[in-house]
């Protein structure tokens, strides 16, 4: 049975599935949610089905434990899935995303060439950002993917549950998975840096514990990559020194302030007519002033307009420098960019023909 749906979403291109007892299964194609067609509503004896098809009986056993699970289930032919079952109402319920089969280039994501500079960093903290569904694992595939093809890195990727595979290239890659390969982010942070590792990828910090584990790698002189559920640079930096108590935030700001090497942060949107999705894409550097600014939760609430300032110097562009050009290049509505963005007036300007270059000067002092 949850083969069918499966094959329903790969041909629909949709990115996710979502099966519950009493409704029809639902895929999400460009952002939407559908049923699928012809379908019926899940039954209690349906969802027993689906259970027994994709999970072992070691996954039954975590699941019965947790009440939610994550793993990886793989379709031959099709692909590999992203899945997590949990319990709703007393039943179990599934949020299936599709995995690409391959990873894309930073080129053919339309990602801004700043990308490449920020994946060739030797040592740091680098950030890739956004809500779910946003991207950010296809986004981090594609940074590991431009190394493995350009330098000669022992890269070691910790995840919960793999998404994209990667073959060696120029590179040596050992993918982890929670919990098969280790019980946990914690156990297997503890005993990375004795495996020589050059480049660490961590799924996701989801604890100060992690949080800790990665900024202390940064500072020993590794490539740390890492996501978070958070929207921008500024609420992403918040973020990490809020897991700390108030005593020790000042430190993590100073460690932020010396190893955060990039944020990148993003958002799909739909194209004019629907048929696919552009990444909006905010970029933050490390640059003197921004350095500063982590300093103080003043500070930080300053990042964007210096983000902003920076495009022409540093790379950088804000979620509406981003939005802009999409709008410019034709990808966009102008109702979708004047819904994303925040300074609407810009995309107003834009409209008339007036580019944001015309009003950058006076941002310039910012930097």
């Amino acid at each position: 049975m949850i083969n069918e749906f499966l094959n329903y979403l790969c041909d629909k291109q949709g990115s996710d599935l979502h099966v519950k007892v009493g409704n029809m299964p639902h895929v999400r194609v460009n952002g939407e949610l559908e049923p699928i067609e012809g379908s019926k509503r899940i039954t209690l004896d349906d969802i027993e089905v689906i259970v027994n098809e994709v999970m072992t009986g070691d996954r039954k056993e975590r699941f019965v434990k947790n009440k939610s699970l994550d793993f990886s289930y793989s379709l031959p032919g099709r692909g590999r899935f992203r899945t997590n079952v949990f319990i709703q109402r007393g039943t179990p319920a599934f949020a299936i995303r599709r995995i690409e089969e391959h990873t894309k280039s930073i080129e053919e994501l339309g990602l801004p060439p700043i990308i490449k500079e920020i994946a060739n960093e030797p040592r740091g903290l680098i950030l890739v950002t956004g809500a779910t569904g946003n991207g950010k694992s296809t986004t981090v595939s594609s940074i590991i993917g431009y190394i493995n093809q350009n330098y000669v890195k022992n890269i070691i990727t910790l995840e919960d549950p793999i998404e994209f595979l990667f073959k060696d290239e120029k590179s040596i890659i050992s993918q982890r998975e929670i919990p098969s390969d280790m019980d946990s982010y914690q156990q297997a942070l503890k005993y990375i840096l004795r495996q020589d590792p050059d480049i660490i990828f961590i799924g996701e910090l989801r604890d100060i514990e992690t949080v800790e584990a990665a900024i202390k790698a940064s500072e020993t002189g590794h490539l740390v990559i890492s996501t978070l559920h958070t929207v921008d640079a500024s609420q992403t930096i918040s973020r990490i020194v809020d897991f700390f108590p108030a005593e020790h935030q000042k430190q993590i700001r100073y460690q932020l302030s010396k190893n955060l090497k990039a944020v990148i942060s993003q958002r799909l949107l739909p194209s004019k007519d629907r048929s696919k999705r552009y990444a909006a894409i905010e970029v933050m550097v490390q640059t003197p002033t921004i350095s500063e600014m982590i300093l103080t939760p003043e500070g930080v609430k300053g990042i964007p307009e210096t983000i902003r300032a920076g495009k022409e110097i540093y790379g950088m562009q804000t979620f509406d420098q981003s939005i802009g050009t999409l709008y410019q290049d034709g990808k966009i509505s102008y109702n979708t960019a004047m819904e994303a963005a925040t300074l609407k007036k810009d995309i107003e300007l834009l409209k008339r023909g007036i580019s944001y270059d015309s009003t950058a000067d006076i941002y310039k002092d910012m930097i």
